[in-house]
């Protein structure tokens, strides 16, 4: 049986199909089977073309933005500092870095280790901040900040090694009811079951098994990856400037040390060069301690004043600046053993006695610590321009001071110099000191 166009579109059509199959006449019924054998020919193909009609309908349709949800952010969780505090303590640590400010923090363990306050306002202080300055402390006790609970006095060298032993063993008792009149103003810190010391006392269990020894060791480990810490507790790698400089000068204070130790006082009479090399070594911690502490204070400014704004410390010898005072003692110096030496008319070779060629050593460190600290000073501003001088005039008083040891011992200071404006070469003269 032939099918007209008309009739054939209508059966491979879901509606001609749904058309014939609901028609109740006989032929339509006849047809009807014919409809479905033809519609499972091309039923695959029929489905193919409906969906890229289906298809092509959604591309051309305007797109519907989904609406998105945007859920309230949870914050990070900030570690307790005190549960940090407990979990160094159970490694027997001395420091442990706080993941929030990347700073280096000492433990309960290194201050009772060093024995002393150290004035620094630490934040696990024992000593209930002892050495602190009173105004600092008359501050701290009117604001939301509490004292920490003093355990033992600074000084007291049989309560700190006690209390050391103690937490070495996880032997907490002895820390229940520790608490002492930590300030000398007369206010008594006593044990709050609440209060921060407490809380590490009760709840630290130390887990770790004994150290080789007791005492406080020079290594942290801190700095293997090339790392190490401001006195700021700031971590900085060890080629940064500031670490440049601090250790130059540390090179150059350990070589001062050995022109100390070179000389032999109860041979010669220096008269007062030894006592004051041993005050440079004193002024070159001070120095480091600046050094290693970049903290920058502001003048204050006002509408009505004419302050520039420049930076200004305020020395302390533990970092905060560097006593201009300083500077005048070398120069007083200076002066004194200059007016008793021979009048320098040409360039010197740096020899002679030992302690002298090695204060000519320091000269040459003095120069280069003072190169590492112009980048600070002029370029950074983190360093008091008072530090600077102190390097500048303390190479003009090793030089001095070099001459000096050789004119105590008796030894030739070894000119080089033209004898006459004819001479081509500039010679080697031996002249005498005395």
């Amino acid at each position: 049986m032939l099918l007209s166009a008309s009739l054939f579109r209508s059966l491979t059509s879901v509606r001609g199909l749904a058309l014939l199959k609901s028609s109740p006449s006989t032929k339509s019924c006849r047809f009807s089977s014919l409809a479905i054998d033809m519609s499972t020919l091309y039923d695959e193909r029929f489905f193919d073309h409906g969906r890229d009609l289906q298809e092509t309908k959604r591309s051309n349709a305007t797109p519907q933005i989904p609406i998105q949800t945007t859920a309230t952010p949870v914050p990070p969780t900030v570690p307790d500092v005190e549960d940090l505090h407990i979990q160094a303590l159970q490694q027997q640590q001395t420091s442990y870095v706080d993941p929030t400010t990347g700073f280096t923090v000492f433990t309960e363990l290194l201050h009772l280790k060093r024995g002393t306050c150290c004035g620094n306002q630490c934040r696990h202080c024992p000593y209930g901040f002892e050495n602190v300055p009173q105004k600092v402390k008359n501050s701290m006790l009117n604001s939301s900040v509490p004292l920490p609970v003093a355990k033992c006095r600074s000084g007291d060298k049989a309560r700190t090694q006690e209390l050391v032993r103690a937490i070495q063993d996880g032997n907490f008792d002895l820390f229940l009811n520790s608490s002492i009149a930590n300030l000398s103003d007369g206010n008594s810190a006593t044990t709050n079951p609440n209060s921060t010391s407490s809380k590490t006392v009760k709840t630290a269990i130390i887990m770790a098994t004994t150290p080789t020894t007791s005492k406080n060791v020079p290594y942290t480990r801190k700095g293997d990856t090339g790392t190490s810490q401001l006195g700021t507790g700031e971590r900085r790698p060890k080629c940064d400037c500031n670490f440049e400089a601090l250790g130059t000068v540390d090179e150059l204070c350990s070589i001062v040390g050995v022109a100390h130790a070179s000389l032999s006082p109860k041979q010669y009479e220096y008269g007062p060069l030894p006592e004051r090399l041993l005050d440079v070594m004193s002024r070159l911690f001070d120095l480091g301690s600046h050094v290693a502490k970049p903290r920058i204070q502001q003048v204050a400014r006002n509408d009505n004043d004419d302050s520039d704004g420049s930076v200004t410390f305020k020395p302390n010898g533990i970092g905060d600046g560097f006593d201009a005072d300083h500077i005048d003692d070398l120069e007083s110096w200076i002066n004194e053993m200059t007016e008793e030496l021979p009048e320098l008319t040409s360039f010197i070779l740096p020899t002679g006695a030992m302690g002298a060629a090695q204060l000519h050593v320091a000269r040459t460190v003095c120069r280069r610590a003072e190169r590492r600290l112009v980048p600070l000073v002029v370029d950074e501003a983190t360093c008091d321009p008072n530090a600077l001088r102190y390097l500048n005039r303390l190479s003009d008083f090793f030089f001095v001071a070099a001459r000096w040891v050789n004119f105590c011992e008796g030894h030739e200071e070894i000119e080089y110099r033209r004898e006459t404006a004819e001479t081509k070469q500039r010679e080697r003269v031996h002249r005498s000191l005395n």
